[in-house]
């Protein structure tokens, strides 16, 4: 089994609390991200923290949609285009993600597999009749025949939110027109972490996006950037908690820089981690320098054989 989540927008950052709210609040799972080393008291000290190349050699800020794509297709993107794209995938990118999405390529190997964010209904059938407006994984997952989890998921615990603790979703209670006692209550970050490893034991690979970090980054808000750091991180503890290193793997990534640095709101160079924790962390460790890597290193555990040459597929 494994569990692959996505933070976004987070970096290896500088010791320097006046730019790096990692280095301000962080206390576990981010310490490395402010050059801090993780004590044998650390939850997170017998994984491994890896540096991982975001810009994929090519030059400029990196950018959500072409690293998203690398992310959860195993292709380069950047490569690929020969540039960085931001916001939602260019014609190309939805190309390769609809063909390579990772969730659809693993169904096709009979692998049993779960996008694990929550949506409202509204939201699933806007983007259904809207698929321009869809993020890089809302397209992994329409790829897929797997259907999106709903607000229903979410109360019968089934599914994470996408803040952690629903206090989001609180403020959109109004428009979703909620008002189930259970889904707008607030959660112990912890134990949602606990949950999301719990549902992943139903699963050969489940995913979980979580983008507040990046928000954050862009908003430059230190008060915004102390509550996430705090949340991700009791989130994290939980998860790891509840893993059986043993049987279950863990995957953390990202797919730019941003929050590692509020002296600009704009993305940055720096490298990004990517954390194993785990049954296969031996054999990941070695193979993952850039975001395109982790997908093959997955592909190659569950057995599956796939060549990452777009140039030579797309002219087939």
């Amino acid at each position: 089994m494994i569990i692959y989540i996505f933070l976004d927008g987070i970096g290896f950052g500088e010791n320097d609390p006046e730019k790096n709210p990692f280095a301000k609040y962080a206390k576990s799972f981010f310490l490395p991200l402010a050059g801090k080393e993780l004590t044998t008291e650390n939850p997170f000290h017998k994984g491994n923290y890896l540096v991982a190349d975001a810009s994929m050699g090519v030059t400029g800020l990196p950018q959500s949609a072409t690293g998203q794509t690398a992310l959860w297709t195993g292709f380069n993107a950047p490569q690929i285009l020969g540039r960085h794209v931001s916001g939602y995938p260019s014609f190309t990118l939805k190309k390769i993600i609809n063909e390579f999405s990772m969730l659809k390529i693993l169904e096709q190997n009979g692998k049993k597999v779960s996008f694990l964010n929550c949506y409202s209904e509204n939201y699933i059938e806007h983007l259904k009749n809207n698929p321009k407006h869809a993020s890089a994984s809302s397209l992994v997952q329409l790829a897929s025949s797997t259907p999106f989890k709903t607000f229903q998921d979410l109360k019968e615990n089934k599914g994470i939110y996408m803040d952690i603790t629903h206090e989001v979703l609180n403020e959109y209670a109004e428009k979703f027109q909620l008002q189930d006692e259970e889904l707008l209550r607030i959660r112990d970050p912890f134990e949602v972490g606990k949950l999301l490893t719990s549902i992943a034991g139903e699963y050969d690979l489940v995913l979980y996006e979580y983008f507040l970090t990046d928000k954050v980054g862009h908003a430059m808000d230190w008060n915004w950037a102390k509550k996430v750091i705090g949340t991700v991180e009791r989130f994290l503890e939980g998860v790891i908690s509840a893993i059986d290193p043993n049987k279950t793997q863990l995957i953390l990534s990202s797919d730019h820089g941003n929050l590692e640095d509020l002296s600009t709101k704009v993305h940055t160079k720096n490298p990004v981690p990517v954390y194993l924790y785990g049954k296969h962390t031996e054999i990941f460790t070695p193979k993952i320098k850039a975001l395109c890597d982790i997908v093959p290193a997955i592909y190659e555990i569950f057995g599956i054989d796939m060549s990452f040459d777009y140039e030579k597929i797309s002219n087939k």
